[in-house]
């Protein structure tokens, strides 16, 4: 099987000629090069034109003829640009098998053979209706792999393209590999230089094993092309929280690529061997579809997996400033077998879902230096929650907090899936920047504009919701804008790419394409704060236990983001950003203010209830997007909530003995109440 790379190699050897015209001057004709990096993709690729370079030393009238079967079939004049280079690309239909370079319209000055196969096959599939994989406790199954959920059917496509003859007696056949009596078969003609495209839909196979093979093969009494999908089967799905926390073992069916730092060779670890049985994924559902996973094959840094098997993450606490004895970067995601890592769910309620993250930045091989972060990740009903890092570090330590970042399942190429315009920021005095790839010098970047924003990160084309992150003590646009990688003199990717994580071992941080794209999962990284951190929302310097239990001076630090999963406009966001930004003025009938009265962490007002009934008014500077109150020693019945006297309806508020949620927009100053049907339990 040819791996993408020696596909490249061989795709770049093409027959070049060069010819003298009348003046002496050289010309050139070459293939462009079918980079697998690059559009068109998957069955797009079928009968694609072939792309003729032109290359002249001079100006000149020069016309390209294209013929089939030695008989001319069309001409195009070649617009060479007025300063040199004097390069031009051609498309040229795919039934065409040479082209010829005349000078003035009749003196032949070059010729080339176009030479590829006499047809083309490709076949996808995919299930009828577009679940979240972590929905069916799967977690990025490799793109060009088939995920069937329980009654699923297949959407089967299949495009053909044959360049040499008529195949009027082409037959399609499909199945399973579990049920070869079971075939779909149909008549599949194909006409000489035309593109054929059939699309059906297949039974999912019966019985109870979890894994198939989907075979689709095209035949002319030969076979003339075939195709073999790894397919996952679900049989049954745990019902599962509309709103919550749950601890699960996310389903990854393709190997662990391993590489062994010393040799540089490639090996594989099944997946199911890649940790220690006791440890779990933490999977966070929300109403609106989002879901928020701490997977163990991304070190449990948790990221937005969504719908069309992409995700966003907002990265980690990296060591910006690398003692000299590390090897490669030190930061968590080189925690591949989770010696330091942990996840717990804290608290999931109706009201609430509170996730914690405790992790030390370790080297390649696993060393540490006696920082360690704890993260917590607050989400409530609406889709909207909290990511909170707490930092314990040597107090010279410097410490990279944000990076936008976009993760890719296995086989997946980045520009096919990623969207041109990847990244919005609005700032709340309601300017906006879009950063569209490639991003390729200081030029390019957008201006204007003054921080805080609220960032808008889009993890896919199809995916019509958006991670969000905002932070308003975030003084400073991200300083690190990631340009494209280059292969060949050819742009492959939007942004940076990575395949050292999730999932795959031994490799350092690299800053090149490579094979393990069709290995193993990757990572686009987009943009990154590095050193710029937001203002800290509590800060101190004392003597403590590091992580190894070494009594040292230690710098402590916490910071706080509102981050979210949400198809809401520019209006909405922003309505969102000043809403935390600026909390509201609060006074209290029945509650006594908390100390620390509003918590950036958890998106609360907090009281503390000393009577049944409670009417707390809020006097807005912005208007309060779906407030939460934090009320201890309320009764732990459900209350009646009202806002200036008119009741919440049930589903539109959470109470769960102590934080309520509420879902309401208030625009001006508003009264909410909270009448609790008798004493009752105190809530702890």
């Amino acid at each position: 099987m040819l791996t993408p790379r020696r596909s490249l190699a061989l795709a770049w050897f093409a027959v070049i000629l060069v010819a003298w015209g009348p003046s002496g001057r050289s010309q050139t004709l070459r293939l462009e090069p079918d980079h697998p990096w690059r559009p068109p993709f998957g069955l797009d690729r079928v009968g694609r034109p072939s792309r003729v370079v032109v290359e002249a030393a001079g100006p000149g009238s020069l016309v390209l003829v294209q013929s089939r079967g030695g008989r001319e079939v069309a001409r195009t004049d070649v617009a060479l640009p007025a300063a040199p280079p004097l390069v031009a690309t051609i498309p040229v239909p795919a039934g065409m098998d040479e082209v010829v370079l005349l000078s003035n319209g009749e003196h032949e000055v070059a010729r080339l053979a176009i030479d590829r196969p006499p047809v083309e096959f490709d076949a996808t599939a995919t299930a009828s209706a577009t679940v979240n994989p972590v929905d069916l406790d799967a977690i990025l199954p490799p793109s060009d792999w088939l995920l069937l959920g329980p009654g699923a059917t297949v959407d089967l496509a299949v495009v053909a393209f044959a360049r040499d003859r008529d195949r009027p007696e082409a037959r399609l056949t499909a199945w399973f590999e579990s049920e070869p009596a079971r075939r779909f078969e149909t008549a599949a003609p194909l006409s000489a230089g035309r593109r054929s495209v059939i699309r059906t839909a297949i039974a999912s196979p019966a019985g109870k094993a979890d894994r198939d093979v989907l075979h689709v093969t095209l035949r002319d009494g030969a076979s003339i092309g075939e195709k073999s999908i790894p397919t996952m089967l679900v049989r049954d799905v745990p019902e599962r929280p509309a709103f919550g926390a749950y601890e699960t073992k996310l389903r990854y069916d393709a190997p662990i690529s391993v590489r062994d730092p010393a040799t540089g060779t490639f090996s594989s670890l099944d997946y199911a061997q890649g940790w220690r049985p006791e440890l779990n994924d933490v999977v966070v559902r929300l109403p609106n579809g989002g879901r928020f996973v701490f997977w163990r094959g991304s070190s449990y840094i948790p990221f937005w997996a969504g719908r069309h098997n992409t995700g966003a993450c907002y990265e980690w606490a990296e060591v910006m400033s690398r003692p000299p004895d590390a090897v490669d970067c030190v930061e968590p995601l080189m925690d591949k077998e989770l010696r330091y890592g942990r996840v717990q769910i804290v608290e999931s309620t109706p009201s609430r879902v509170h996730v914690r993250w405790m992790y030390q930045s370790t080297d390649l091989h696993y060393k540490v230096w006696g920082d360690q972060a704890v993260e917590d990740y607050y989400f409530y009903p609406d889709g909207f929650g909290t990511r909170v890092v707490s930092l314990k570090t040597d107090p010279a330590t410097e410490y990279e907090l944000c990076e936008l970042i976009v993760l890719t399942p296995q086989s997946t190429y980045p520009l096919d899936v990623l969207p041109e315009n990847l990244v919005d920021a609005l700032c709340l005095d309601g300017t906006r920047r879009v950063y569209r790839s490639p991003i390729r010098e200081e030029s390019d970047r957008p201006v204007g504009g003054d921080p805080p924003a609220i960032y808008r990160l889009r993890l896919n084309r199809r995916e019509e919701m958006a991670a969000i992150a905002f932070n308003p003590g975030d003084r400073a646009f991200p300083p690190v804008v990631f340009g494209p990688f280059q292969d060949g003199g050819l742009q492959v990717t939007p942004w940076y790419w990575g395949s050292h994580w999730p999932l795959a071992r031994g490799n350092a941080t690299g800053s090149t394409i490579d094979e393990r794209v069709s290995a193993s999962p990757c990572h686009n990284s987009v943009m990154s704060w590095a050193g710029s951190r937001p203002e800290p929302i509590a800060e101190s310097r004392r003597l403590t236990l590091d992580a190894a239990g070494k009594a040292r001076m230690m710098a402590s630090r916490r910071w706080a983001w509102l981050i979210g999963m949400t198809d809401g406009d520019d209006e909405t966001l922003l309505r969102w950003a000043r809403s935390y930004a600026r909390p509201a003025s609060i006074t209290a009938e029945g509650a006594r203010i908390g100390f620390d009265a509003w918590s950036p962490e958890r998106r609360a007002y907090v009281l503390e209830a000393t009577r049944p009934s409670l009417a707390i008014a809020l006097a807005p500077e912005a208007p309060v997007v779906n407030p939460v109150f934090e009320i201890a020693g309320a009764p732990a019945a459900a209350p009646r909530v009202s806002i200036d006297g008119a009741e919440v309806p049930a589903g539109s508020f959470a109470w769960d003995g102590r934080t309520l949620w509420l879902k309401a927009v208030l625009n001006g100053p508003a009264t909410v109440r909270l009448d609790f049907p008798g004493p009752g339990p105190a809530a702890p």
